[in-house]
Formats: C-alpha cells, structure tokens, sequence
C-alpha cells in the first residue's frame, strides 16, 4: 500500500515536472523578443523596443522578465509598420523602464482561476502631456469622452473609429459580471518610478518621484463578492512643482507621501466598477507655499492685532522634516473626498483640518483648527501690550488699568485646557476661491478692548462723583470723561 501510494507521489511529481518543462519550452520557443514587441505595440498602438528577455525551461515557475523597454507616443498602423525594429526617438518616449517582472502559479489555471504572484514595472519613466485643448497623451489608453475625441488629431481619431468598427461609441459600465474568473494577484504595481506631467492648458510641470506603488493580496470573485472585493494598497512618493504654480490654490509644493490602505474596486449595490479608495497618508517632509486656505487664515485683520509676526509666518513657505505627526485619513469615492484626522506640524503651530472635498466642483467644506506652540505665548502677549498701550491715549485711564493686565486678561480666550492659543475656523467656498471664517474664540478687536477698559473706569468714575455732585455738575463730569475716553 506504502509503495503504491509513493508510486502515485512520484507520478504526481513526474508529472508536474513534465508539464513545467514542456511549458518552459514552449516559452521558449514563443517568447522572444520580436514576438513580445509585436504583441504590445498592437495592443497599445505604440512603437515598442525591447533590449532583452531573460526566459528559460522553468519561467513557467520562476517568471519572466523582461529588461530595458522604450514606447513611444501613439502610432497608426501604418506609423508602426515603418518604424518595426527601430529604436524609439529620445523625443517621442511615452515611457521607458529598467524591468518587467511577471509571474504566473500555473495550477489554479486548472480551476480557472488567474493567481499571478507578481507583475512590477522596475525604474519606469512615464511621460505624460495635456494639450490646450485639454487632451492627454494617454487618451486613447484609458478610453477618451466625445468632446476629448473631437479635438485629438485627425489621424488618431481614424484609428479609434477603426479599432471601435466605424464609430466611437460610449462604452457601458464594467461590472463584476464581466469578469469570467476569480482573481488572485499577490503583487502587482511600480518600484522606483518617475512620472513627468506637463499640462499644456497652463504651462505647468510636475513630477512624481521615488514612486513605488504596489497593489497586493488582489482577491476578487464576482461569485463571492461580500467578501471578495478588496486590493490592499502601499504607496510611497515624491511630489512637487516644476516651477512655480500659474494658477489654482497654491504656489508651489514639495511633499513626500507614504501611505497604505485599500481599494474596494466594485460597489456591492450595483456590481459596477466604482472604485472607493480608503488610506491613511503620512507627509514625513515637505514644503508648501502660497496655500490659499493659510493665506485667508493670515489675511483675518483680527488675528494680526492678536498674533502679529506669529500669523503673518503664514504667508511664507511652510516646511518641516521628519515629522511624525503630519498625516490625513482619506476616503475617496464618486467625487467626494472625505478627509478626517489631519495634521501638519509646522515650525509655529500645528494645523489640524477635516471635512470634504468635492473633486468635480472643488468646493469645500473644512473645520480648520490651529493650536501655536507653547513658547510664542509671551512674545504673543507683549505684542498685544503694545497695541493695547497704543490705543490707551488717556492718562486718566492707565491710572485706574494698565495695558499688560488688559493684554493678560485678552489672552484667556485664545488658551485651550493645556494652557496653548488654539484657533478653529470654518472654510467654505472652492479650491480656487476660499472663504475662511474664525469661529473659536470670539475674538473683540484691540479698540473694543481698550473701549471696554474705559467703559468700567467711566463706571467707577461715575459712582466716585454721584457722591459729591449732582445735576448739571454731573452730566459735565459724565461728558467729560466720554470725550477724555474718546481720544487717541
């Protein structure tokens, strides 16, 4: 029983073994490198070269991988035939990388189920361009609407009315129905990448650097899909402004992001493919200038009365460096991005917000909170002297207070329980035009103050003189220490 069942085993294993080498074999013999050109220059509609591709009897196991890729921009039919073994122009890149790895586990095939256990691109540059007209270079990678397809150039409309048989027509919505497998990915995505954006309509560039994005444990069945329909996600970058902004909310910005979390690809409801996107974002280092929602918080007259230098620091560039404490959650989903539990620890205060963010209309509707650091309190309060100071012209007045007790007693409000100036704000209004409104505390401004102040001593002043005067002599009295309270 013992041997027939060792007997099976090795079958089993000889069998297995055979399958791998005549699968590798195979591979061999399709696999090279004009095939792999062809394949993905037709499916994309690009020139493709590829410098090498490592493949052996066992790459049904082990993988393939193929090295040192250049595509170009897009290409007709005919475009392509002429430029077939030609390396692509350095000026007509759309993207190159180092490497593509690509692995496949062979036995959940037979259950047809797709278990791809890697697919990474290795150092890819990505080119991307956006016309005047408002047409990306990827247009017809990524499906194009109506308007878009009208303004591409001739030639790649005709191709797309071809590749569509005769029209361009709107494509229905992808549901989990039209996946004919379960999906199984262990890991697919970007290792140390670089995208290059240039948006023609404003004369902007940007650019996306160190990116690794990695999309792994995939489980996807549209059977099962209460319980499969999740893609974990780790993304890692760098962002910035090539040059400073033209227009929108902010001048320029240089952020590293390291976030993970998840994608939930297909809406239970519907069955339809809208992505909904939850992550937690970290922004170890970075700087950020011109952002218009601190712009409107520093431009509040009242705070610079109150804060001074410690508000105006706003409208400068804001940056800091191996924080721990600069991040935001994010839900992300049909438009709407909803954002919680964000931070930004500055050099002279935290930035606490949360809220919503409409992608499509850009409104917004933020809690915008500011806490200062501890050891500003004093310079506050000897700033708010002096103002305080400034508008006490009358002598009459400073003999009954004095501007530093008023100065104290006007920074109470501004300290939250652990003795901090904490500020809330409420913002409204879009990305492009934003209205910031201080809510917490309510703040009197410096002539309220010191009005005030001269309101109490006219009340004292006014009993002390009932006791000695009375009709006419009064009212001269009351008159003349309005007028005294009234000067500058």
């Amino acid at each position: 029983m013992t041997k027939k069942i060792l007997i099976a085993i090795g079958a089993a294993i000889a069998a297995i073994v055979i399958f791998i080498a005549v699968a590798g074999i195979i591979l061999i013999l399709i696999v090279d490198k004009s095939f792999i050109e062809s394949k993905i220059s037709r499916a994309l509609h690009r020139q493709v070269k590829i410098e090498k591709i490592d493949v052996s009897i066992f790459s049904f196991v082990s993988g393939i991988e193929i090295k040192k890729i250049d595509i170009s921009n897009f290409k007709a039919p005919a475009q392509l035939e002429a430029l077939q073994g030609k390396p692509v122009a350095a000026g007509d890149v759309f993207a190159a990388m180092e490497a593509l790895r690509f692995k496949v586990k062979f036995l959940p095939l037979f259950k047809k189920q797709l278990d791809l256990k890697e697919l990474v691109l290795y150092r890819p540059v990505i080119n991307l361009t956006r016309s005047k007209q408002g047409v990306l270079n990827c247009e017809d990678l990524i499906g194009a609407k109506k308007q878009q397809i009208a303004e591409m150039p001739a030639i790649q409309i005709d191709e797309k009315k071809k590749l569509n048989d005769g029209g361009v027509t709107t494509a229905k919505p992808l549901t989990a129905d039209n996946i004919p497998v379960a999906i199984a990915v262990g890991e697919i995505g970007i290792k140390d990448g670089t995208v290059n954006y240039y948006d023609g309509e404003f004369d902007q560039k940007f650019q996306v650097y160190n990116l690794t994005t990695l999309a792994y444990d995939i489980n996807i069945d549209p059977k099962d899909l209460a319980r499969k329909d999740e893609v974990k996600l780790k993304i890692a970058l760098g962002l910035k402004t090539i040059g400073p902004m033209k227009t929108g909310s902010v001048q320029s910005f240089d952020l590293t992001c390291d976030a993970t979390g998840k994608l939930i690809p297909f809406d239970i409801k519907t069955r339809q493919l809208e992505p909904e996107i939850i992550m937690h974002v970290a922004f170890p280092d970075g700087q950020i200038s011109g952002l218009q929602i601190i712009n409107a918080v520093a431009d509040i007259p009242l705070l610079g009365d109150y804060l001074g230098e410690h508000i105006s620091f706003l409208k400068g560039k804001q940056e800091w460096k191996k924080s721990q404490a600069s991040f935001v959650d994010l839900r992300y989903k049909s438009g709407r991005a909803d954002i919680s539990n964000g931070s930004l620890d500055l050099k002279e205060a935290e930035l606490l917000f949360a809220g919503t963010v409409n992608t499509d209309s850009k409104a917004l509707d933020m809690n915008l909170g500011m806490v200062m650091k501890k050891e500003i309190n004093n310079s506050v309060k000897t700033n708010l002297t002096k103002n305080i100071d400034a508008g006490m012209c009358s002598p009459e007045v400073k003999k009954y207070v004095t501007a530093d007790k008023l100065a104290e007693a006007a920074l109470q409000p501004l300290l939250n329980k652990d003795g901090l100036i904490e500020l809330k704000f409420k913002v409204g209004g879009t990305t492009k035009k934003t209205d910031v409104k201080i809510v917490q505390p309510q703040l009197d401004s410096v002539d309220g103050i010191v009005k005030k102040a001269a309101g109490n001593v006219l009340l004292e002043t006014g009993k002390g003189a009932a006791k000695k005067l009375i009709g006419e002599e009064q009212n001269k009295i009351l008159d003349s220490t309005l007028d005294l309270l009234r000067k500058k």
